[in-house]
């Protein structure tokens, strides 16, 4: 099986997640050869490895070692399953181009990756193999030139290795041809045997990898002779000759270039000094890259050019006089949100106010005295149902609220919620709010008001002792904000739209008092204009400003108050803190059932405090491959396959009771309880039960010893109920943990001319050490890419997008992109050049010390698998922003890296030049 991965934007190989390749996986031929598709722009990374396929077909290598290969003798075959991961990486590639994946192209694969070659030093410039850790068109042509060079052979990546088995074969071919190849199949073969003897480990799965960090430590180089290292090219050199010499050739002409290959081998063999390394370095780029390496070195002087422009990004990104005209704008609408915050408090607070008072007034018959503390209030007047205060200017009143919006019923004569309606004006000193419904053809589609949610189903407004509510929502469907005073001056604006609140009921848990409410849900899609109650459109500056906002715990939590304040993100539940323990936390056994006259076997799992499952596994059954789910071409063969469904429990864990079951998945296997259940352990489903209102525990349920790669896996599952206590590692978070804000700024609106600026951010942070965010800035657009973040589209545009992510919770990623049309650029040279330009900086940090909790591997039907090598909760965090590594991306190809060096952050190019970030 052969996997195909594009080099990302990053230089480095494109993952799913981290350690998890986004792979496109080919199967060989016979002949060990499979045609793999990508895109030819881009960097190409592959990688081989051995499987074995559904109906038991299994990947098989031949032996090349006239001595055999242990057990299996020369000429035969034996089977290969999870090995040997070589790989190979190609730039520069064409249409029907064969790239051979070789123990040799992986050496070439890891000095690429961690080394470019500089042929020349000199001021702020060094020579040499320098550190990198990311692909670059350099290094990659540059890393297999040098292990082909040290090796002896025209193109380790191009050339055809020789099968030793087959030597007679190339009786016919070019005499040059064929010592290469031949040379090449001696040295795979000599390599043969370093594999067969050699124990893997998790840094150095293959003898390849073993040898290719040696190779990186010597940078590019390797012993000649001795030196302690995995391998010394003097013993793979005699081992090669000696092993081709003993090979049987009945044609002479081929018994000539094995003569002719074996003599060479043993002639560089004895010229190999002991203890030293090779002195090889690559062919210049000039030979390499031919015409192309002109367009690389201006590629470098545009990236230099660029980035210092960009020294000053935020006074540039603007073209001149606007960043002038939107800072005044800004400060306008900061000195206005300033000024009015404790106004609007006030006002937001008066509309529950106003709702508590007028159920006060209908469950009366009549209203209670008002609190002297209302700033909004001046008077009243009720009239059943309808309460008018402040001489007219706002009426109250309720409807049944129409919450089903898929039934034919817009008048509902009852339902589980209260409208109480609102429409007219409120105001606090001089900020006004205006209020009414949307309608469709005069009759109301959206009420404004506090929407009132109860258990059961009602007709009127109820008594909160008697009938608590169970949630409420602010709702302004049409609303107008405005100050007064402001109103015919340079701070006159009003914002107009919809705004929606709502709260969550929450009982307390110790049932000791009353029920209250968290912020579930917020939305706001609104428009600021510079003129109040604009009819005629004589708006200058228009905002358009959309706000949502949503917390996954809203259900779970009792807050400390009655309704809850925007606690934002990253609140931690107070009373679970991490490293809480919990006795018996889970509880769990194996079993088996007849489901419809079927046999099944099963684990139940019961969480206290969480939900409780049964994890069903049906009979194997033999179905026909019509996927092709194992690659094999072969859509008629029957593969064992057999159905899982997880089912919610009720009742005790003595004597559940089955609920209701998700619907069935189908697993192309057969049935193993013990095997199905470690696998799911292995992605963290029973070893990380997650409790409502508390957050994440861990649970060490017992493994067996580690096998030969270091993978734990379940002991054997009991068939009695059995309690293992819970360790909370990641506390529940509290408030807002998704949010969503996009506005766009018109500062001239009569013009269809000037640009306009469109901000769009997403931010999403279920945990604290969970957090992802994107960010979208667009300037000069003419269009707007709506898909993901907001971005624009244009000729003339200038745009900044940002995405920031902690998800796997052991490295934070970083992309930062800035594109800008018609940038003027002073290359060092002397030279000036115009061109539309962006770069993408893009890094990784690591958030973990120490050996990690899980790796990924490839297992033997050659699909990743978690490997657990630690049956604990979590590495130890780490995070020094320091140790981040961003590559440079300029017009899609790598020219460098910036680290942090001696208290400076210094930006390393391909080329070994290098300057100062600052």
């Amino acid at each position: 099986m052969v996997r195909a991965v594009t080099v990302s934007e990053t230089g480095k190989p494109s993952k799913i997640q981290p350690g998890v390749l986004s792979a496109s996986q080919f199967t060989t031929d016979a002949e060990g050869a499979a045609e793999a598709t990508g895109d030819a722009t881009e960097i190409l990374y592959l990688d081989v490895y051995g499987r074995e396929d559904s109906d038991g077909g299994i990947t098989t290598r031949r032996c090349q070692l006239v001595a055999g290969c242990g057990s299996v003798s020369f000429g035969d075959e034996y089977s290969i399953v999870a090995e040997p991961g070589w790989r190979s990486v190609a730039a520069g590639i064409e249409s029907g181009q064969l790239i051979r994946v070789t123990p040799l192209t992986d050496l070439a694969a890891e000095l690429a990756f961690e080394r470019v070659y500089s042929e020349t030093s000199g001021d702020q410039q060094d020579a040499g193999w320098l550190e990198s850790g990311y692909y670059s068109v350099y290094s990659t042509l540059q890393a297999e030139s040098q292990v082909s060079r040290l090796f002896g052979i025209d193109s380790i990546q191009s050339r055809e290795p020789a099968d030793l088995t087959q030597l007679n074969e190339w009786r016919k071919a070019n005499q040059s041809e064929a010592l290469a190849s031949i040379r090449y199949g001696a040295l795979l073969a000599a390599w043969q045997s370093y594999e067969l003897s050699y124990t893997g480990t998790a840094e150095a799965a293959a003898f390849a990898h073993a040898v290719a960090q040696d190779l990186v430590s010597n940078d590019g180089q390797l012993y000649q002779k001795a030196g302690g290292q995995n391998l010394a090219l003097y013993d793979l050199f005699d081992l090669a000759a000696n092993n081709l010499s003993s090979v049987s050739v009945t044609d002479s002409t081929v018994q000539g270039y094995v003569a002719s290959v074996v003599s060479s081998l043993q002639s560089e063999r004895d010229a190999f000094v002991d203890g030293e390394l090779t002195a090889v370095v690559p062919a210049t780029l000039s030979s390499l890259l031919g015409d192309e390496l002109e367009d690389y070195q201006l590629g470098i002087l545009r990236a230099k050019a660029f980035i210092d422009e960009l020294r000053n990004y935020g006074q540039y990104f603007f073209e001149d006089g606007y960043r002038d005209a939107l800072d005044d704008y800004s400060n306008v609408l900061s000195a206005i949100g300033e000024d009015n915050a404790e106004n609007l408090n006030t006002l937001t607070s008066a509309v529950a106010e106003i709702a508590d008072f007028y159920r006060d007034c209908y469950l009366n018959s009549g209203c209670p005295s008002p609190d002297a503390g209302w700033e909004w209030y001046s008077d009243h007047s009720y009239s059943a149902p309808v309460l008018k205060l402040n001489s007219g200017t706002l009426t109250v009143s309720q409807a049944v609220a129409d919450i089903n919006l898929l039934d034919d019923d817009d008048t509902p004569t009852s339902s589980r919620a209260i409208d109480v309606l609102m429409t007219g004006r409120i105001s606090v000193n001089d900020l006004i709010l205006e209020l009414d419904h949307t309608y469709d053809d005069d009759v109301i589609s959206s009420p404004t008001g506090v929407r009132i949610f109860y258990a059961d189903t009602v007709s009127v407004i109820q008594d909160e002792t008697t009938s608590p509510a169970t949630g409420y929502q602010l709702r302004w469907t049409d609303f107008t904000l405005y100050d007064s005073a402001d109103v015919s001056s340079d701070n006159e604006a009003e914002i107009t739209g919809a705004f929606s609140l709502l709260y969550q009921g929450v009982d307390d848990p110790n049932a000791a008092a009353e029920r209250r409410y968290n912020i579930a849900e917020l939305v706001l899609n609104s428009r600021i204009s510079d003129v109040v109650d604009d009819d005629t459109g004589t708006d200058a500056n228009i905002t358009t400003l959309f706000v949502s906002a949503a917390a996954n715990q809203a259900a779970d939590y009792y807050p400390d108050s009655e309704f809850s304040s925007f606690n934002a993100f990253f609140d931690r539940a107070p009373l679970f803190p991490e490293g809480t323990v919990t006795t018996g936390l889970v509880q769990y056994r194996a079993g088996s059932e007849t489901v419809s006259g079927r046999e099944t076997v099963y684990l139940d799992y019961f969480v206290e405090g969480g939900d409780d499952f049964r994890y069903r596994f049906y009979p194997t059954i033999m179905r026909e491959d019509t996927a092709d789910i194992d690659g094999d071409d072969n859509v008629e063969e029957l593969i064992a396959t057999h159905d899982y469904e997880a089912c919610l429990l009720s009742g005790d864990p003595s004597s559940p009771v089955v609920e209701r079951c998700e619907p069935k998945q189908r697993l192309n296997a057969e049935q193993d309880l013990q095997n199905a259940v470690n696998e799911l352990w292995q992605i963290g489903v029973f070893s990380r039960p997650e409790v409502p209102g508390q957050g994440i525990y861990f649970v060490e349920l017992p493994t067996q010893a580690a096998d030969a790669k270091g993978c734990l896996t379940l002991a054997e599952l009991p068939t009695s109920l059995t309690s293992l206590d819970g360790t909370l590692y990641r506390s529940a978070q509290l408030g807002l943990s998704n949010a969503r804000l996009t506005s766009e700024v018109v500062l001239d609106y009569t013009s269809d001319t000037d640009p306009k600026t469109l901000l769009d951010v997403e931010i999403s942070a279920p945990y604290s050490e969970q957090v992802n965010v994107s960010l979208a800035l667009s300037h000069d657009y003419t269009s707007v890419n709506t898909t993901g973040v907001y971005t624009g589209i244009g000729t003339n545009l200038d745009r900044l997008l940002f995405d920031f992510s902690t998800e796997n919770g052991t490295v934070e990623t970083k992309t930062l992109s800035v594109y800008k049309d018609g940038v003027d650029l002073s290359l060092a040279n002397g030279t000036t050049d115009t061109v539309d330009s962006e770069i993408i900086l893009g890094g990784d940090l690591p958030l973990t010390t120490g050996a990690p909790v899980y790796r990924y591997i490839v297992g033997d039907d050659g699909e990743y698998r978690r490997c657990v090598v630690s049956n604990t909760a979590e590495e130890s965090y780490s995070r020094d922003p320091q140790d981040a590594e961003y590559t440079v991306n300029y017009r899609d190809k790598v020219y460098g890296e910036i680290t942090y060096e001696s208290g400076a952050w210094v930006i390393r190019y391909i080329d070994g030049t290098w300057e100062s970030l600052y």
